[in-house]
């Protein structure tokens, strides 16, 4: 087998482009899951990157990046939340945290739409 041959799927323009749109899916209905769909789509993101075409990678990769800002800011306020609210008022603390989370929630769902949006007319992130 020539090494042509044996690269051919992987050499079309948009290669990696259905997963990425699946990827896209899972985050905007993961969202109406509080997110726990969110790790699969990220595994898929994970599996098919190094394949992927160059830009559609470029989807890839900000979904990746997405996954892991909210996943971070997500354990950042519950660790505010937890270790804040028996020292302050409490309260107020737990409110701020709810907020920031559906803040972040709202940026996750419309920057996964935008993306989306991008990848559906073949422009890179």
């Amino acid at each position: 087998m020539t090494e042509t041959a044996r690269n051919a799927p992987y050499s079309t323009a948009d290669h990696g482009r259905v997963p990425a749109f699946i990827v896209y899916a899972i985050y905007i209905v993961g969202v109406f899951s509080a997110n726990l769909l969110s790790p699969i789509g990220v595994i898929i993101a994970y599996v098919i990157r190094e394949d992927a075409a160059p830009w559609v990678r470029t989807h890839l990769d900000m979904q990746i990046k997405m996954f892991w800002t909210v996943f971070w800011w997500v354990v950042g306020l519950g660790g505010l939340g937890v270790i804040l609210s028996p020292i302050l008022i409490g309260i107020p603390i737990i409110i701020a945290a709810v907020i920031l989370a559906f803040i972040l929630t709202i940026w996750f769902a419309v920057k996964s739409i935008m993306g989306l949006l991008k990848l559906t007319n073949g422009q890179p992130v």
